[in-house]
């Protein structure tokens, strides 16, 4: 036993994979604390609006990081101007951010006419924005940390973050604070102090050398893969930035409570294809003449994980909602069974996803992630008056489409290397 565990962590993909996962194990579990501690502390409406702000965030980053984390992961392991990309990646993200979340609190009464409270005030707005450049931040510095496989330290820094968004709420409330954006506050100061744990890292191990500047030879070489990656990107991830949003504006904010607590319960079984994925981009990025082998790797860890987990969560999940109370697992049960199905699909997606990454084929990826993001928010809409069961469902049969699409288009791209 000693000599597999050995095995497996002499392997650069196994072993990233596993602190991957054990990463995104660790922030669901403190995750599950964090919300267990705030729905007792706060009520349904503020957890509701807080999971929104939360999705907004992401909704913020994904447009401002720009595919320059992506683009670091495949670029940074081979490049002679390390400090130079990871410079010109922070300066362009602190930009956008600024003039996204900007923009969003311009237009808030039209984008969340719910979150207005927060363009009202200007400590809440000026510490928004700081909050959304800080999130692209720490999308990029994880993305650092994948492409010198040292991922150990993504794992060391969400335990921090995790850690400390759980505590500092007892502070805000202990002073008197008490909403939406109370809690949401908790979880980007939590974030704020491991991303410093992150810089410290990189410049202590890594040699980084931290300045704020602009290379145009560095956009040169990677703006257009980064680029598309970022439209991808963006593209593939609207129905998770957008759902919780939908969910508020069409259903109410209480609903969206249920749905996230289940999406985020979901989300670690989710981890596992997406942790073995990002280690298989980062390995084929060094070497890409392995691929075949290392996507055998990749299946190969995902299934032994993987179909257990999905198998406890059908079966036992409604008793992990219950510890958010009665009414989370009486809703959210039902939807959750249907995610974990989905996780089979979900996995395969990623793969697939990750093989056009590493093949640089960036319009495929652009096209296949449209699809993705209709065939799902189509079939959510269509869905929504059936709450959140048709969510699920919705979300279950966009997943089964897109794999079907890999399929067909994988075997026609066989088929004409045969011919050739």
């Amino acid at each position: 036993m000693l000599k597999l565990a050995k095995k497996i962590m002499n392997d650069s993909l196994y072993r990233n994979s596993i602190y991957l996962m054990m990463s995104t194990g660790v922030m669901s579990l403190f995750g599950f604390i964090f919300w267990l501690v705030i729905a007792r502390l706060f009520d349904t409406h503020d957890v509701g609006l807080a999971t929104t702000i939360i999705s907004v965030m992401s909704l913020i980053t994904g447009f401002s990081v720009l595919g320059l984390n992506v683009a670091l992961i495949r670029y940074l392991p081979t490049s002679k101007e390390k400090n130079k990309k990871i410079n010109t990646s922070f300066t362009i993200v602190a930009i956008v951010s600024i003039i996204v979340s900007s923009v969003y609190l311009l237009g808030i009464e039209k984008f969340s006419p719910d979150l207005l409270f927060i363009k009202e005030n200007l400590i809440l707005a000026f510490s928004f924005i700081l909050f959304m450049v800080l999130a692209g931040f720490n999308s990029l510095t994880e993305s650092i940390f994948v492409a010198f496989r040292n991922t150990k330290y993504i794992l060391i820094k969400n335990t921090i973050f995790s850690s400390f968004k759980i505590i500092i709420p007892f502070g805000f409330i202990s002073l008197g604070f008490f909403g939406a954006y109370a809690i949401f506050s908790s979880w980007m100061i939590g974030l704020f102090i491991a991303f410093c744990f992150s810089l410290f890292i990189l410049v202590k191990k890594f040699n980084y050398k931290p300045k704020f500047v602009y290379h145009d030879s560095i956009v040169r070489k990677i703006g257009k893969y980064s680029f598309g990656n970022y439209l991808a990107g963006f593209i593939g991830g609207l129905p998770l930035m957008i759902l919780p949003l939908m969910i508020t504006n069409i259903i109410s904010p209480t609903t969206t409570a249920y749905y996230y607590m289940a999406m985020m319960i979901a989300g670690l079984l989710f981890a596992v294809p997406t942790a073995t994925t990002q280690s298989l981009f980062a390995e084929g990025s060094y070497n890409e003449k392995d691929l075949n082998k290392q996507i055998k790797k990749a299946i190969k860890i995902i299934s032994l994980i993987l179909i257990p987990g999905i198998l406890i969560t059908i079966f036992f999940g409604q008793y992990v909602l219950l510890a958010f109370g009665k009414e989370y697992s009486t809703e959210g049960f039902r939807f959750l069974q249907i995610l974990a199905v989905s996780g089979v699909f979900v996995s395969a997606n990623s793969i697939f996803g990750n093989v056009l990454r590493i093949k640089k084929k960036v319009k495929e990826m652009i096209v296949m992630n449209s699809f993705g993001a209709i065939a799902i928010l189509g079939g959510v809409y269509f869905l929504l008056d059936k709450g959140l069961l048709g969510i699920g469902y919705g979300w279950l049969l966009g997943q089964i489409l897109i794999s079907l699409v890999y399929v067909v288009g994988m075997g026609r791209s066989r088929a004409r290397n045969v011919g050739n």
